[in-house]
């Protein structure tokens, strides 16, 4: 999370860094209690799908399949408040990242494989 919201690079929050990061868990868990519909303290993964496009991420099943089994507890497939909002943070992070990549016309990002790595090993 810090990585995500260090705006200066610095590896440390700032007041203002860290109101956006408490103003960014707040949406969340109003998001998570929403749609954790029965009360449970946790999410099933059809409550998770319907959260993670409230939230602003629209996926498609094959991505939000490998969500689920990356963050949710494999055993029952709920997802607690903490792998919900890990889960968030990775999205924006993937998200911001590919944004900030030069496209072609049709959207569609090329890297080499050194880039590759230091995008996903950064």
């Amino acid at each position: 999370m810090v990585n995500l919201m260090d705006m200066d690079g610095n590896g440390k929050l700032g007041l203002v860094e860290f109101k956006k990061l408490w103003d960014r868990v707040q949406k969340y868990l109003k998001v998570y209690k929403k749609n954790d519909l029965d009360q449970s303290g946790t999410m099933s993964s059809s409550e998770m799908r319907v959260a993670v496009e409230e939230a602003g991420f629209h996926l498609n099943n094959q991505l939000t399949q490998i969500i689920v089994a990356r963050y949710s507890d494999l055993d029952n497939l709920t997802l607690d408040f903490d792998n919900f909002v890990s889960c968030l943070v990775r999205l924006e992070a993937v998200f911001k990242m590919f944004n900030t990549l030069p496209k072609d016309g049709n959207g569609l990002i090329q890297l080499g494989m050194l880039q590759w790595l230091t995008l996903v090993l950064g």
